[in-house]
């Protein structure tokens, strides 16, 4: 019989052990963008559009997390390179997928040589893509800056951030993913490592990694440490929920060991929750406006700068497409899946 994978979350306490073991790389100085936070918050209210910090800073650099097929890293090139290079700067775009170039697994999310090589052939373009890597703890050799203007997610992964780790006891996250997903376990494909799901009857392949539950907090974190401002795009409901408990400063909008449900949210997000279900297709609100923001962040990482941070600026919007924004193929997408709800947008502006 083959060995029953155990769920395994995110382990901060293992992540930065990896970091202090990662051999150590000289200092390099990289541009920052002089825009203070509080400018940033007024150019996102004035434009509407986050990316719009691409024209308008003095440093244009971009960090696509899970940048999967690079389909919204070069939509961020086609509508803002060409004004960087009119004034005669650059724009930085850094891409970073844990998706193994050359794998068998995850379909059409992988990124083709072709366009890499474009992209990197491209004048006044400096752009890196590091493929394999996992966001938060990638190897030695990727050189990711200390900061950007502009750190995006887009349609962050699931179930890896659908539910927040800390909220739950051992094994209730791996017996929900087995009573939701099916049965899984590890095999071999061709050689490679693979996770079998075994869902309505059928056999499905994935990465190895795909059922590792790293939860918001982590990718919050991740973000806030490394961007100015914020985006997570084409968000899907159930991430977009753990998300949401995790920012606002409501201890009840946390349940301990309780899957977010619509019934479980219109309880303990009383009356946030019926808002932003009530908000029209390309409608958006500031959360600030609606609810307290939590003014101390917990940290996933420890020893990753202070112990807390926070988010002065918190935009939702419904949708996954909107006028002038750059988007991915994921994004796309959902325009065709008529049974899947309205995904979300998140912009967050951090507090320093």
């Amino acid at each position: 019989m083959r060995r029953q994978p155990t769920l395994t979350a995110f382990d901060p306490a293992s992540y930065s052990a990896a970091m202090r073991r990662s051999p150590k790389r000289p200092p390099k100085q990289t541009p920052v963008s002089t825009l203070s936070q509080a400018e940033i918050v007024e150019a996102v209210r004035r434009t509407g559009n986050p990316y719009e910090l691409l024209a308008l800073a003095d440093v244009a650099s971009l960090l696509d997390l899970g940048a999967g097929d690079l389909s919204f890293a070069s939509e961020v090139v086609a509508r803002y390179l060409p004004t960087r290079t009119t004034r005669g700067d650059e724009l930085t775009v850094h891409a970073i997928d844990r998706l193994k170039p050359g794998s068998t697994l995850g379909g059409p999310l992988h990124a083709e040589p072709a366009v890499v090589q474009r992209l990197r052939q491209t004048p006044r373009l400096q752009f890196r893509f590091w493929g394999g890597q996992d966001m938060f703890a990638p190897d030695a050799h990727v050189a990711l800056w200390p900061r950007y203007t502009i750190v995006s997610c887009q349609a962050p992964a699931t179930p890896a951030f659908a539910y927040e780790p800390t909220r739950f006891s051992s094994g209730r996250l791996d017996a929900e993913l087995r009573r939701t997903k099916g049965d899984f376990r590890p095999v071999r494909v061709d050689g490679e490592a693979a996770l079998e799901v075994l869902h309505n009857g059928r056999s499905l392949l994935f990465p190895p990694w795909k059922f590792e539950i790293r939860g918001p907090l982590a990718l919050l974190d991740l973000a806030a440490r490394r961007g100015k401002a914020c985006v997570f795009g084409a968000v899907d409901s159930q991430v977009f929920w753990e998300i949401l408990t995790q920012l606002i400063d409501r201890p009840t909008a946390r349940p301990a060991d309780t899957i977010l449900t619509p019934a479980v949210l219109k309880d303990c997000l009383s009356p946030v929750y019926s808002e932003l279900t009530a908000l029209a297709l390309g409608s958006s609100l500031i959360l600030n406006d609606l609810t307290p923001i939590r003014t101390h962040m917990p940290r996933a990482f420890p020893g990753a700068g202070t112990p807390s941070y926070s988010f002065r600026y918190v935009e939702v919007r419904r949708g996954a497409l909107f006028d002038g924004m750059p988007a991915g193929s994921t994004a796309r997408l959902f325009a065709t899946m008529k049974e899947e709800e309205p995904p979300w947008c998140l912009i967050l502006i951090p507090e320093t």
